[in-house]
């Protein structure tokens, strides 16, 4: 008994460890908020490529493959939905009408893709896309002004030219509008003397704006524009097949197992070239990257929590050196090593208890009106998290209850673990020399 009555005499009596509890509580708090931030940030550029990106993509195919025979090999396939061919070019765009002077708010990513004339053209199935992708979804989210004529057939002819879709920032950045005309330089890749060299077509393609799209996901918003497949094949000549195809699964089912199993069909059937990707090992480098910066945050993080237990270290040191001759009395009347020890270990375990649910509670509350405090300080020009620029709604965050549980355990661990080291110093002194200390 006497062990938690004076750990809690001790440990009450001395503001001092306020600091350990302070120490460990922002420790445990900047463990949880970062790293949720980071995480959802995570999820949600997750969903946006995987929004912009087929369940599934095949490349590496040879050249003049029908589209009917891969609806053959891989339409057998449960998991698939369906396929979607796709010719991908780059080029460079330039509007026939001069800029427009007066610019839209910055909108992240896509504020700064849409500054390049660097434009991948995304040649089409419409039929297919419409019904196997999200270019629907894309068409209607777009400003009703800028909506196609045709959300049925969207890259319809417009005056017998071919027709293009663009994102409205770029449009509006170029002061573009429905029916205009722009022009896309596209280079090649020749083969002279052996070696590959780049150069651009001297006469443009040219297409007519015949409405816009919006997705999630900006950057794949500003730098790509969509138009007819068999249009983009026909003025490429030679390079008319397309180089890549999307493939749509059925709702539910294991898309890695299902990618692995038409790589395999299509492998045995045109070679080991042929490449079955995933929207997640399309996006991987992307993915990796912040998941990457997550993990060097937490490491960095933890530097707080190793500091924040010297804190109770140092503090804990300071108190036996105070209760010397406590403890030479406690010595003298019976208390064995253990007690002693105890006393102290105790004083460390509450500062690492109190601090820890401190830090949960905090880091919880913290992350969820993030964006709230964020939004009131905004009045003040002051952006702790600038949503715009990473295109999104709201401050993201995903608290994961394994992580938390993980960090306030560890936290406590590592507390009296510290604790440990002066609690055993008090123990194993002598009665008689702490007794005469001063």
């Amino acid at each position: 008994m006497y062990r938690l009555l004076l750990a809690t005499r001790y440990l009450f009596s001395r503001p001092i460890n306020l600091l350990g509890v302070l120490g460990i509580a922002l420790g445990v708090w900047a463990l949880i908020v970062v790293p949720s931030i980071f995480t959802g940030y995570l999820r949600e550029v997750g969903k946006h490529l995987q929004s912009t990106t087929a369940d599934a993509t095949i490349r590496g195919l040879p050249g003049g493959v029908p589209i009917e025979t891969l609806d053959e090999l891989c339409g057998a396939d449960p998991a698939v939905a369906g396929l979607a061919p796709r010719l991908l070019w780059q080029g460079l765009l330039h509007p026939a009408a001069p800029p427009s002077r007066s610019r839209p708010p910055a909108r992240g990513l896509d504020e700064l893709t849409s500054e390049s004339p660097l434009v991948s053209l995304l040649g089409i199935d419409t039929t297919r896309e419409l019904h196997f992708t999200g270019l629907g979804g894309w068409l209607r989210a777009a400003p009703a002004e800028l909506q196609p004529k045709d959300l049925d057939d969207p890259l319809r002819p417009i005056d017998g030219e071919p027709a293009a879709l663009l994102s409205p920032q770029r449009m509006a950045r170029d002061g573009l509008r429905l029916g205009d005309r722009i022009a896309v330089t596209i280079g090649r890749l020749d083969r002279e003397d052996g070696e590959e060299v780049f150069h651009l077509d001297e006469k443009p393609l040219h297409f007519r704006v015949a409405g816009a799209f919006e997705s999630s996901f900006a950057a794949f918003d500003g730098l790509h524009v969509f138009v007819d497949l068999e249009t983009l094949a026909a003025r490429l000549g030679g390079d008319s097949s397309p180089n890549e195809v999307a493939v749509q699964m059925q709702h539910g089912v294991d898309t890695a197992q299902a990618a692995e199993r038409l790589e395999r069909i299509l492998q045995a059937e045109y070679g080991r070239r042929v490449r079955v990707a995933t929207w997640s090992e399309a996006n991987r480098l992307q993915l990796g990257s912040i998941d990457h910066q997550r993990g060097l945050m937490k490491l960095v993080l933890f530097v707080i929590m190793v500091v924040a237990g010297f804190v109770v270290y140092a503090t804990l040191s300071m108190m036996v050196t105070e209760k010397t001759r406590d403890i030479g009395i406690l010595t003298a009347m019976g208390a064995d090593v253990g007690g002693v020890a105890t006393v102290f270990v105790a004083c460390g375990a509450a500062v690492a208890v109190i601090g820890a649910v401190v830090g949960v509670v905090g880091g919880c509350l913290s992350a969820v009106y993030l964006d709230d405090f964020n939004t009131f300080l905004r009045r003040f020009d002051i952006d702790l998290f600038p949503v715009r620029v990473y295109n999104l709604r709201r401050v993201p965050y995903d608290l994961d209850p394994l992580w938390i549980a993980q960090v306030s355990g560890i936290s406590v661990l590592v507390t009296v673990a510290v604790a440990a080291i002066p609690a055993w110093r008090a123990a194993r002194q002598d009665p008689l020399d702490a007794l005469r200390h001063e």
